[in-house]
């Protein structure tokens, strides 16, 4: 691979965020070989930098490519790790998920702070769009893929996002930088091949700025997105706004879960759960069901709660002997706990979602319906089903914070100290 230090760069890069260490991921292609040439030059950068190297095993000369990339490396004096994997599939979405695995194991052994850099430039972003495009998408997939992101857990920076692809290749002959080429690029079968090759020079032919043009068609959407988000927020619940209408609701619920990193329903599931929640009535809770969340409306907001705790048996029963003076019990819907400055010797029973129940409060004189107390201090239906009823010699005692008068007298003649403190149900 040439040098031409002394040449005038035909690109530059943003300035990169801030971190202890980069990781460039190098395939070998013109533009990573780029990319890894304009970053060993920045003398601040190079001694964080090193490169991993995917070898993919599904082309003859994928060895090769690796040993090139390697030699590359060293005669940069730049660390680089080639990573060997396999995948059962061999199409575009299962290798680049095999890729990020073994990327994400390898970042295991660098700071917390580590960057991974990737050479997706301009063309790749607006490649991106057009896939979308023609297999539909809303605002968030018009946007592209953005300077900066996350992947598997990965930080990810793309420096070239806004450099179109001839600069880079005036950049590669300018410094007389040597590269793979991988000839499978050429086949235009694949979707994106096809949009690469002949879509965007067809749009170029039209007009000889489309791709700029493009680019700012991407950034107007990015721009009016980071709003919207902004408005929408992150908070857990979100209020339901009834001047909306089911279609409105919807999209905000839509990038509502995308603020928050869930995957959304479908349009039609985000309808109907949106018209339903516009349309109960105050005794009603429409729910919506995915594996990675649960919404509930209640009490005119929409609430993302966390599916497991909700799919746990409710019918269950504990026996509980404390002999200490530090007792804690930790359950998955909360966690159990008696402190006192001397040994105590008791036994509890616990239970969930008992129904009929009374319990006197301390200070009244009378017993109150456990399931009014409930509702009245404003526990929501899915955490009151989810609360320790508490037993001492056959009475109840408790029900997760909410303690009875003999329960507040037994705590007092043995100097003791009772909690629960309630699982986080809210995602």
């Amino acid at each position: 691979m040439g040098h031409s230090q002394n040449k005038q760069n035909m690109f530059k890069c943003p300035p990169l965020p801030e971190a202890d260490h980069y990781i460039l991921a190098l395939s070998g292609g013109s533009d990573s070989a780029a990319l890894l040439h304009y970053l060993v030059q920045q003398k601040q950068f190079k001694k964080k930098l090193s490169a991993i190297h995917i070898n993919h095993q599904v082309h003859s000369e994928s060895a090769r490519w690796a040993k090139l990339c390697q030699n590359w490396c060293q005669e940069y004096g730049i660390p680089c790790t080639v990573q060997v994997i396999s995948s059962e599939k061999h199409d575009e979405n299962s290798l680049r998920l095999a890729r990020f695995a073994a990327i994400s194991q390898h970042l295991n052994s660098f700071p917390e702070s580590t960057i991974l850099l990737t050479a997706h430039h301009l063309n790749d972003d607006i490649e991106t769009l057009l896939f979308r495009l023609t297999r539909g998408t809303g605002l968030n997939g018009l946007t592209g893929m953005g300077e900066s992101g996350h992947f598997h857990g990965i930080n990810i920076f793309r420096p070239l996002i806004n450099t179109p692809k001839t600069l880079i290749n005036q950049y590669l002959l300018e410094h007389d930088i040597e590269w793979v080429e991988d000839c499978s690029n050429q086949n235009t079968d694949y979707d994106r091949n096809y949009i690469r090759h002949k879509i965007i020079p067809a749009l170029s032919g039209l007009r000889p700025d489309a791709l700029q043009r493009m680019k700012d068609s991407r950034d107007n959407l990015t721009a009016s997105l980071d709003l919207l988000e902004q408005l929408i927020g992150h908070s857990n619940p979100l209020p339901l706004k009834h001047q909306l209408s089911n279609e409105n609701l919807a999209t905000e619920l839509y990038h509502w879960l995308v603020n928050k990193k869930l995957n959304p329903a479908n349009r039609s599931q985000l309808i109907n759960f949106a018209n339903a929640c516009l349309e109960a009535k105050n005794d009603k809770m429409p729910t919506l069901r995915t594996d990675a969340y649960v919404l509930i409306a209640w009490q005119q907001a929409v609430y993302a709660l966390r599916p497991h705790l909700l799919a746990i048996d409710t019918d269950q029963s504990h026996h509980l002997v404390d002999n200490t003076n530090a007792f804690y019990w930790q359950h998955e819907f909360g966690r159990l706990s008696l402190l006192a400055k001397h040994k105590l010797d008791i036994n509890l029973q616990v239970a969930f979602n008992e129904q009929g129940e009374k319990i006197q409060l301390p200070g009244r004189n009378h017993h109150s319906k456990v399931k009014e107390i409930l509702r009245e201090s404003g526990f929501p239906p899915w955490q009151r089903n989810r609360l320790p009823y508490v037993y001492h010699l056959e009475k109840l005692m408790a029900v997760g914070p909410v303690i009875s008068h003999d329960w507040q007298q037994w705590l007092t003649d043995h100097n003791a100290e009772y909690d629960w403190q309630s699982t986080d149900f809210i995602l």
